[in-house]
């Protein structure tokens, strides 16, 4: 497993995270990866990706970045590589590196039908702090959270 950060990636890997992205969520909440690729011309977004041993996207982690806080904007898994440790790992190596940036706080936001990404949130200290009512497709509400580093 290796992890990289990235500030910039080219249209091919953009796609190859798209594709990872609309398998994991698959209620037509999945980005392009042109998408993807717009977001990181942006300066204060980045990228985290989580390679195999064979060079192949076991997840990834987009984020913003302004001063001392973070924001995750989407994480995700290749759902065939879900259960394994793979977001754990990942969350855990972004933490690190934001502390080493002196961040002071991670936010996100999580549907709260996806029991999976909310109980690993918990798991790993996050707190609740507040919800957007119908914020998803399908009326679904977002929870808020963050973690304090």
């Amino acid at each position: 497993m290796a992890i990289e950060f990235l500030s910039h990636i080219g249209e091919e890997l953009a796609v190859e995270l798209s594709l990872i992205h609309m398998a994991a969520f698959p209620e037509k909440q999945g980005w392009k990866g042109k998408d993807i690729h717009e977001l990181l011309e942006i300066s204060f977004h980045h990228l985290v990706v989580d390679y195999d041993a064979s060079n192949q996207v076991n997840g990834f982690l987009l984020y913003s970045l302004i001063l001392d806080e973070a924001e995750i904007l989407t994480f995700c898994v290749d759902p065939v590589k879900q259960h394994q440790g793979v977001g754990t790992t990942l969350l855990n190596v972004f933490f690190t590196k934001m502390r080493e940036k002196q961040v002071k706080i991670v936010l996100l936001d999580v549907a709260e039908n996806n029991l999976a990404a909310v109980n690993l949130y918990y798991r790993l200290g996050f707190s609740l702090n507040g919800r957007r009512s119908n914020y998803y497709e399908n009326k679904i509400d977002a929870l808020l959270m963050s973690l304090s580093l």
